[in-house]
């Protein structure tokens, strides 16, 4: 089972969000995805898991940790106005349209 701590966490009145550092421990367990991270941040800071944006996963070579960094919105709007359109898309919060 993954463990999640938080290293950092910064508050960004400007941006209406706060920027969060942490490091994911997965041993005996696959690498977590995006979503399962999303929800992992989501029990342990109290917000909704459709406002936090998981920007970046880095994994050490051999190891079964990994560092990353993701942003916690204050609403939807705000994170739709501020972040680029593959942010979005890789965290589910906005989908490709489909030509017919």
């Amino acid at each position: 089972m993954a463990e999640i701590k938080i290293e950092s966490s910064v508050e960004n009145k400007l941006l209406k969000r706060t920027e969060i550092r942490y490091t994911v421990n997965y041993k005996d367990s696959p690498t977590p995805k995006r979503d399962s991270i999303r929800d992992m941040l989501a029990k342990n800071t109290g917000s909704k898991a459709d406002l936090i944006i998981v920007d970046s996963n880095l994994q050490g070579t051999g190891l079964h940790a990994l560092k990353g960094y993701a942003k916690i919105y204050k609403d939807k709007e705000s994170a739709m106005l501020y972040e680029p359109d593959y942010e979005l898309f890789r965290n589910n919060l906005k989908t490709k349209e489909t030509k017919a």
